[in-house]
């Protein structure tokens, strides 16, 4: 593969536009000496210079932006280490638990158990039969109370802000520190074609020069941070509330529309597994999100569903601004009686629709968004017609939701028309 299309390949589309422009550098070799009313090499040592302005912004505001975020991460794992330390109160299992014990340790069970096992398999009265169904209906109504008494405790909303976000972060840095990478390559091997189209010998100059201007690029302090956080991640999992039985076991539901599908929304998903192990996305068709968000997606249903699919199980389509019938029809009745079921969403929308139902017959939970991302800041710097507003919208400040915001705080974006 050519490097300028791995390049490409390589970056996330969010940040293409501060890369490399490896291609405009080629062409501009390609033309210059072609061109002989065109001084060789002017073009190209512009868009050279135009290229380190760009990744040097880019750069610095993330580098700011890391290191403010880091000062909320350790704000998030103190918040774990004294939620930890707080003794809830005994879990209904735990009183069923030793209930269930005492009852089965006595002598005189214990003596009708031994003579039974003498004389074949035991035969249990009607009476019986029905104490042992009482007992494991009592046994799953106090898991179900023991599941919303987990996913509302502070121990447990504390583990999964501070693992989330931690986890979330320690990837950002990854792909940080890859991009810088992928660019020092790109300066280097760019910087070797041109000696090569024009016969002169200044790569080695240029990339010292170029290295000691942008020394960013080895990516240090980057790589300092992701180990601080891996230290914290450890510190975190050691420090997990014990989840009730069957926690692992249960089906997750969540709604979204999932246009431009970015990191954002792989961090989301990624994280329901902290809530159980069968994940049910229910997406909005095209008309439904042009309804509820009065703009059009970039991405259809098909490739919205297609983006979403490898990191969920099952997916149902809602094409209703209201979803509350279509989640009602995919949770089944058995679930909601066992207590085997949960909704998970980012914190974007606590408020979301038909919250009041699925609250009614199961716990909710909610995961921090991913910081400085957003479909409104991709959508505007790519699909925008208006070059002005891309290139603004590039290098403007993010708000929390990481949508781009001019000075005065209102945020930059445009509609897309009709086809």
């Amino acid at each position: 593969m050519k490097f300028g299309k791995n390049l490409r390949e390589q970056t996330l589309k969010e940040w293409r536009f501060y890369s490399v422009d490896y291609k405009a550098l080629k062409k501009s070799i390609r033309v210059g000496g072609d061109d002989s009313t065109i001084p060789f090499g002017n073009e190209f040592f512009s868009i050279l210079e135009d290229d380190q302005r760009k990744i040097t912004k880019f750069y610095q505001d993330k580098e700011n932006w890391a290191l403010q975020y880091m000062k909320t991460l350790e704000e998030r794992v103190a918040d774990l280490r004294e939620a930890q330390t707080v003794v809830p109160p005994e879990s209904p299992t735990e009183q069923l638990s030793e209930s269930d014990s005492s009852l089965s340790s006595s002598d005189e069970d214990s003596a009708s158990c031994d003579s039974q096992s003498e004389k074949g398999p035991a035969k249990f009265s009607g009476f019986q039969m029905l104490t042992k169904r009482q007992s494991f209906g009592t046994k799953q109504a106090s898991l179900k109370d023991e599941y919303r008494r987990m996913g509302a405790s502070k121990h447990f909303k504390a583990f999964i802000y501070a693992k989330k976000s931690l986890a979330t972060f320690s990837r950002e840095l990854g792909l940080l520190i890859e991009f810088l990478s992928l660019n020092k390559t790109a300066f280097s091997k760019i910087l070797k074609k041109f000696d090569k189209r024009t016969g002169s010998s200044i790569r080695d100059v240029k990339l010292t020069e170029l290295c000691k201007a942008l020394p960013f690029l080895d990516g240090d302090v980057f790589r300092e941070l992701k180990a601080e956080v891996e230290s914290l991640i450890d510190e975190v999992n050691a420090l997990k509330p014990d989840l009730p039985e069957g926690w692992e076991d249960r089906k997750v539901y969540t709604i979204g529309c999932f246009d431009l599908f970015h990191r954002g929304h792989q961090n989301v998903l990624l994280s329901l597994r902290e809530f159980g192990y069968y994940i049910v996305a229910g997406i909005h068709d095209d008309e439904s999100y042009f309804k509820l968000k009065n703009k059009y997606t970039i991405d259809n249903l098909e490739t919205r569903m297609a983006n979403a699919k490898p990191f969920v199980d099952q997916i149902y389509v809602i094409p209703s601004t209201d979803p509350l019938l279509y989640i009602k029809s995919m949770v089944s009745q058995q679930d909601i009686d066992m207590g085997t079921c949960c909704y998970a969403r980012g914190d974007d929308m606590l408020n979301f629709p038909g919250r009041e139902w699925v609250e009614s017959v199961m716990p909710v939970h909610f995961v921090p968004r991913t910081e400085a991302c957003s479909s409104t800041l991709i959508r505007t710097i790519y699909h925008s017609e208006d070059e002005e507003l891309r290139t603004k919208a590039a290098f403007a400040k993010t708000r929390y939701d990481g949508k781009p915001i001019d000075e005065e705080g209102n945020v930059l974006k445009f509609t897309k028309a009709a086809a």
